[in-house]
C-alpha cells in the first residue's frame, strides 16, 4: 500500500518533524544542563528526585522546561492533524485496499459485537485522534505517525522492537505463537522470520488495525492469522500457544487489565511455553530527568495508565499466575532512516515460564 502524502502534506509533515528533531536536538540538552544547574544550586536528594510530585512542583514550572513540554505536546498534535488530512485525501482507495479479498494462508476474523474496554474506549493513546477504532484507516494513520513520532529510528522496517526481542527469547521449539495487542504487527515479523515453521496468530480489540495488520502481511508475504480479541478474555483452548508475547502493551491497560492479561496469557500457554513482554526501561533504570521526562506522558501524551505500570511488581504478576518468571534486558541497533537516534537502545523484557 502506497502511504506517501502528497508532496504539500508531506512538506507540512516534514515541518513538524523538524520540530521534534529541534526538540531532541537542541532543547533537550539544554534542559539537562538546567537541570543538573538546578540541582546543585538546591542539592536535593535522590529519593526526590523520583518523586512525580516534588520534580512538579520544583523543577516544573522551570521556563525551559515548560517550553520543551509545551512544544512536544504541540508537535504532538500537530503530528497527528497533518498524517490524517494527508491520508484523507485518498481515504475512499486505502478503504478499498483495506477490504480486499486474499487468497493466502493467513486469516482475518473479526467480531464486530466485541465490546471494548471503557479505559480503551475513552481514550486516545499518544493522542491519536478516534484511537485506534474509530477510524476506518488508523492503521495506515498509526504507521505513518509513528514514524514520523519516533523520528524514523526504528529504521524503514519498523521492526526493531521484534529485533530485540528476538535476541532474548529462549532457544527451544515454538511451534504456535501469539502477538497480543498485534496493532498493524510488523513488528513481529522478526519473531516470523526466526520462527518460519511455527504457526503464528495475532490479536487486538480495533478491526482497523487488523484489517491494516492482514494487508500489510499479505504484501510482505507473512502468512498470520489475525483475530478481533480482547487479551484479557481470549477465546482460544488452554495450552494452546508455545510463545506468547507483547511489545509496548501492558502500560496501555490499568494494573487491574495486566493481571488479567498475564493470566490469559498464563492459561493459554502448553507447559513449558514462554510468555514474554517487551517494554521500555523501567524508570528506576533511568537517571532522575530521563524517569521525570518519560512520566509526563502520563497527564499529557495520551498514555494514563503509564506510571502505574511502571510502579507495579510485573514479575509477581508473572509468578501470581503460575510462571517463573525473570527479567532481562535486550539491545537493539536504532537506525534512524533520516540519521536520527542512531546507535544502541534497551528495552526491558520480562519472561515467564509455564512449568
Amino acid at each position: 500500500m502506497d502511504l506517501r502524502l502528497s508532496r504539500e502534506r508531506q512538506a507540512r509533515l516534514d515541518l513538524v518533524e523538524g520540530l521534534k528533531v529541534y526538540i531532541a536536538g537542541q532543547i533537550m540538552p539544554s534542559l539537562r544542563q538546567e537541570f543538573e544547574n538546578w540541582c546543585d544550586a538546591e542539592n536535593p536528594n535522590e529519593s526526590k528526585l523520583r518523586d512525580s510530585k516534588f520534580m512538579q512542583e520544583k523543577f516544573g514550572p522551570d521556563p525551559l522546561y515548560q517550553t520543551s513540554r509545551g512544544l512536544q505536546r504541540l508537535s504532538q498534535e500537530a503530528m497527528w492533524r497533518e498524517v490524517i488530512f494527508g491520508l484523507d485525501e485518498r481515504k475512499t482507495e486505502i478503504e478499498k485496499q483495506l477490504d480486499s479479498d486474499y487468497q493466502d494462508p493467513g486469516s482475518l476474523t473479526l467480531n464486530s459485537n466485541l465490546p471494548m474496554p471503557d479505559y480503551y474506549e475513552n481514550n486516545e493513546f499518544h493522542l491519536q485522534p478516534g484511537n485506534f477504532h474509530k477510524n476506518s484507516i488508523a492503521g495506515p494513520i498509526y504507521e505513518v505517525g509513528v514514524a514520523t513520532y519516533t523520528m524514523h529510528r526504528y529504521g524503514k522496517a519498523g521492526d526493531e522492537m521484534g529485533r530485540a526481542l528476538v535476541s532474548v527469547l529462549p532457544d527451544q521449539p515454538f511451534k504456535r505463537v501469539l502477538y497480543m495487542g498485534c496493532g498493524p504487527a510488523y513488528k513481529s515479523y522478526p519473531i516470523m522470520n526466526a520462527l518460519p515453521d511455527a504457526e503464528h496468530w495475532g490479536i487486538d480489540l480495533a478491526a482497523p488495525m487488523l484489517k491494516y495488520a492482514r494487508h500489510r502481511a499479505v504484501e510482505n508475504g507473512k502468512p498470520m492469522h489475525f483475530s478481533q480479541m480482547n487479551a484479557e478474555d481470549m477465546d482460544f483452548p488452554d495450552g494452546h500457544f508455545d510463545l506468547v508475547f507483547c511489545m509496548l502493551l501492558l502500560h496501555e491497560v490499568p494494573t487491574k487489565a495486566v493481571t488479567n492479561i498475564v493470566n490469559e496469557a498464563a492459561r493459554v500457554l502448553a507447559p513449558g511455553g514462554v510468555l514474554a513482554n517487551l517494554e521500555l526501561p523501567s524508570y528506576d533504570s533511568l537517571d532522575p530527568l530521563s524517569a521525570f521526562l518519560m512520566d509526563w506522558d502520563t497527564e499529557h501524551n495520551g498514555e494514563p495508565f503509564w506510571r502505574d505500570y511502571h510502579e507495579m511488581d510485573l514479575i509477581q504478576a508473572y509468578q501470581d499466575a503460575g510462571l517463573k518468571a525473570k527479567m532481562t534486558e535486550a539491545h537493539s541497533e536504532w537506525g534512524g532512516a533520516k540519521g536520527n537516534y542512531m546507535g544502541k537502545f534497551r528495552y526491558h523484557v520480562t519472561i515467564g515460564h509455564k512449568p
